[in-house]
């Protein structure tokens, strides 16, 4: 059983990046307080509230709850059924939405899923693929999905294997999915211009495959595990428990062989040093995933870094409005775009930044 404490602490960043209101957060954070022997109360009350959001035909606010309810994987009948809820909800809120399409990819053991919006083989434009992390699913990124008719660029949005509905398994071969997906991609968008957004361990994975595409022209992660994470769970050093019982499902590998299952993938300065793509970073010194040490080691050895330190774990719901537009225009440049779009998210992330520093707040400065 994972405590409440700790589910709360650890998705808390990830309903600030959907947007999910402080009020709706403070309700459920109160209400599991008064239950926190009860192993499925987590997944209940989400879905309480999703259902409630269905009944007033809210299906992105469904979306939200849903995807909370699955936190942090599925696990069982309830969470497979708030999994396969959040899907639904977003497919029926995407046909309101011009655009999106849904792709459905034959490979490997039974494949994977992605939402995707701007692809064309008569007009074909950079490529923005996004990969979440262990417990990141691809409906999250519903807005941006929503406006890539003004992105100038074809956004494709899927989830780590072994998370949602991609089936694969999680491991050191898993960057040939991201190769496959380019592959695919090159015949309704232009593959050669490609930028990568990874979130957490989707950056450490985005980091892996570019060292071997010469397409990705950019990469944009946020909070990615690099080295130290992995020598010290290797070492056996304490994770958090959520930690390790997400890696033990998405890798299909018990929990006492996690350790010799993670031993070669810490990423060494020769690696880093050979990246030719631009790297733009988001850090946090607090992070329980990726430790400070990880950003020391990019910052010494990427060549072409963009490091901007934000608080990611816990983040406050303007943090993670900043992360999300600074993220946003890092992709758009990385995959070569002038859109309207990319000036006017740069422009806005800057201001929320100056903001945070002369309300005193600030976190870090971008470097």
């Amino acid at each position: 059983m994972i405590p409440t404490t700790e589910l709360l602490r650890f998705a808390l960043p990830h309903a600030h990046a959907q947007g999910v209101p402080g009020d709706v957060l403070h309700r459920v954070a109160h209400r599991l307080a008064a239950d926190t022997k009860d192993e499925a109360a987590w997944t209940h009350e989400w879905s309480s509230l999703a259902v409630a959001a269905e009944a007033r035909g809210r299906d992105l606010d469904a979306v939200r709850c849903y995807t909370m309810a699955r936190f942090p994987y599925v696990d069982g009948p309830a969470r497979q059924a708030a999994q396969d809820a959040s899907v639904a909800a977003f497919d029926r809120w995407r046909t309101r939405v011009r655009g999106i399409t849904r792709l459905d990819l034959p490979y490997g053991e039974r494949g994977f899923a992605c939402w995707a919006a701007g692809l064309s083989q008569r007009d074909r434009l950079p490529l923005v693929i996004v990969v979440g992390g262990i417990a990141g699913t691809k409906e999250q990124w519903a807005p941006v999905l929503a406006g890539a008719d003004r992105l100038g660029a074809a956004v494709v949005v899927t989830e780590l294997p072994g998370v949602g509905e991609n089936s694969l398994t999680y491991g050191a071969e898993s960057t040939g999915m991201l190769t496959y997906l380019l592959d695919l991609l090159g015949r309704a968008a232009d593959a050669s211009r490609t930028c990568v957004v990874g979130l957490s361990f989707g950056g450490h994975l985005a980091l892996r495959h570019a060292l071997a595409d010469e397409r990705v022209r950019g990469l944009v992660t946020v909070g990615a595990p690099v080295r130290d994470f992995f020598v010290r769970a290797v070492r056996g050093a304490p994770l958090p428990r959520l930690v390790r019982l997400t890696l033990s499902h998405v890798m299909r590998t018990p929990v006492d062989r996690l350790p010799g299952a993670l031993a070669d993938w810490p990423l060494t300065d020769d690696e880093l040093s050979r990246l030719r793509a631009p790297v733009a970073h988001v850090a946090s010194r607090g992070d329980e995933v990726a430790p400070y040490a990880d950003t020391e080691v990019l910052r010494r050895s990427v060549p072409r870094l963009r490091l901007v330190e934000n608080d990611v774990l816990g983040a406050a719901p303007e943090r993670a409005a900043e992360t999300r537009l600074w993220l946003l225009a890092e992709a758009l440049r990385a995959a070569g775009t002038a859109s309207a779009v990319r000036r006017s998210a740069s422009t806005r992330a800057r201001a929320l930044r100056v903001r945070r520093r002369l309300s005193g707040t600030s976190a870090g400065a971008p470097a």
